[in-house]
């Protein structure tokens, strides 16, 4: 059964886990469309009209406050986690406490943040290697950019959390697809008119003060009985430390992979060197952000899964995931290592290019980033941070040592090195050891072979991929679409045919079917909210 079974006597919660992950998954990748493409034509115009140190001052500030948003130590994360088992079993009352907790709490993370970023504007020149632009005061941007990062922890940021918990990212796609349209409109606008860049800037701050008070106002439309009063009880009190010290570790390591990075080569390589590396990571990141939705899709969905279906019956889904992830991560690796040069050609111009070696690794990186997802997103579905907590010390600091030295020797090649070498050697292994020993309570070896398997297809499916469009010259915009249509026809055919008759498979097939067919069990008079 899918829908939700509340009796007298108990018992647990069933969501319409089919129709609540293919509305997130559908209004998500409106949502992804308009916030990867609008910045895309954002970042064009900019370098057109302002010049590429603009860019790198973006991506400086961005990674600044990234990396102070480590403030928030992953408790966002722990308390949709707790909320799960409440909302299976209707208990109101501790999801009002749980709410008031997280209000409380992420008022004082935005006191830290505030309060840290400001201790640290002094030094703000010392992350640029050689000039930025002439005509800025570096720190009024610092402090706009800044602003804009502390409004959401004291502007409702926590009512999110219960739409999260129920499945419905749907809404938040929805609001934040409406309201980044408005605000990439508005700076196309501001860099059009006025090529002023504090203006262009400025709108930031507006736009999530609008955003968080229209999620507020549709929450507590929707789901009335949640306020936030009450105190949880010191074994939950426990309970959710215990996941924020393990989650510590877990938002550790994602900073220094994701922002120090780009802290490193802005100060080791300068600002147009990192304006360059982020011409290229924005394809990296439209990749990933267009295949985030699925995880965030489906991550409360096998959350309730979890609580409320075998170990056995997640298993095979798992693997099922695995697969779909291994396909569509294969695809998005072979397109993105054939398309990159000729694309960033007619983008930016071959003086922007990085060397094939680069785009090489780029396309490992992105790789190994994406296929350990599925681990992860049952990890975090079942709530498993404590399980691997040591992992992303061992993680963070490989990295940062390893990026640290090679930069120094082979440059942005040697960023991306330290970065492939930590995800391959530490955190892909350790993570699946955690969840299969702890969660499934398997030897994770059919797991490698899989893994094995799909890195094979990927590698064959690219080598014949890249062989054919070796034949077509680059420099002109038709060229490119008959590279994109082999892109999309030649690895897709022969991934299919490596695996058409796995189990896994046919298993996705029968859902996609199902999905098609719109065949979803009613709900209940006790799930409409859900």
């Amino acid at each position: 059964m899918q829908w939700i079974r509340l009796e007298s006597e108990s018992k647990l919660v069933k969501m319409d886990r089919k129709l609540n992950s293919t509305r997130s998954l559908f209004f998500g990748l409106i949502n992804k469309l308009v916030s990867l493409l609008l910045p895309f034509v954002l970042r064009t115009i900019m370098i057109y009209s302002l010049g590429v140190e603009y860019l790198g001052l973006n991506s400086l500030f961005s990674s600044i406050l990234q990396t102070l948003s480590l403030a928030e130590l992953g408790f966002g994360t722990a308390m949709v986690y707790s909320m799960y088992k409440p909302i299976a079993e209707g208990d109101n009352a501790k999801i009002s406490a749980l709410l008031n907790l997280y209000k409380k709490i992420y008022r004082f993370i935005g006191c830290i943040i505030l309060a840290v970023g400001l201790c640290l504007s002094p030094f703000l020149e010392h992350l640029i290697n050689g000039s930025y632009p002439n005509d800025i005061n570096l720190y009024l941007l610092y402090f706009i950019y800044l602003g804009n990062t502390v409004i959401s922890y004291f502007l409702y940021a926590y009512k999110q959390s219960l739409l999260v918990a129920y499945q419905r990212n749907d809404i938040l796609s929805n609001i934040s697809t409406v309201i980044n349209f408005a605000l990439y409109v508005l700076q196309v606008a501001v860099l059009f008119l006025f090529k002023n860049y504090y203006l262009y800037i400025i709108i930031l701050p507006i736009s999530t003060i609008i955003n968080n008070i229209i999620v507020s106002r549709i929450v507590d439309k929707k789901y009335p009985e949640y306020v936030c009063n009450g105190s949880v009880t010191s074994e939950d009190l426990k309970e959710i430390k215990k996941r924020v010290g393990a989650l510590i570790g877990h938002r550790l390591s994602g900073t220094v992979v994701r922002s120090a990075d780009n802290l490193v080569i802005s100060a080791w390589l300068g600002l147009t060197i990192l304006a360059m590396f982020n011409n290229y990571f924005i394809i990296i990141t439209a990749i990933i952000g267009i295949l985030s939705i699925i995880n965030t899709a489906i991550t409360p969905v096998i959350g309730n899964s979890i609580i409320v279906e075998e170990v056995g019956k997640n298993y095979r889904d798992f693997n099922k995931v695995f697969l779909l992830y291994a396909w569509l991560v294969g695809w998005s690796t072979i397109a993105l290592v054939v398309l990159f040069q000729p694309f960033m050609i007619l983008w930016m111009g071959k003086n922007m290019l990085f060397s094939f070696s680069t785009v090489i690794l780029l396309g490992v990186y992105l790789y190994f980033y994406l296929i350990r997802q599925t681990v992860l997103i049952y990890k975090d579905a079942a709530g498993m941070w404590w399980s691997d907590r040591y992992k992303p010390y061992a993680e963070a600091i490989t990295n940062l040592i390893l990026t640290l030295t090679l930069v120094n020797f082979i440059g942005v090649n040697g960023v991306l090195i330290s970065t492939i070498i930590s995800v391959v050697l530490i955190a892909i292994p350790w993570e699946t050891y955690a969840l299969f020993k702890n969660y499934f309570k398997l030897q994770p070896i059919k797991y490698y072979i899989k893994f094995a398997t799909y890195i094979l297809i990927t590698l064959i499916s690219g080598i014949v991929t890249y062989e054919i469009c070796s034949y077509i010259p680059d420099g002109k915009f038709g060229y490119l679409i008959v590279k994109i249509l082999i892109c999309s026809i030649v690895p897709n055919i022969l991934f299919l045919l490596a695996v058409c008759r796995t189990q896994e498979f046919k298993g996705l097939i029968s859902i996609a079917i199902g999905i098609v067919k719109n065949k979803y069990i009613g709900y209940s008079k006790y799930n409409k909210k859900i």
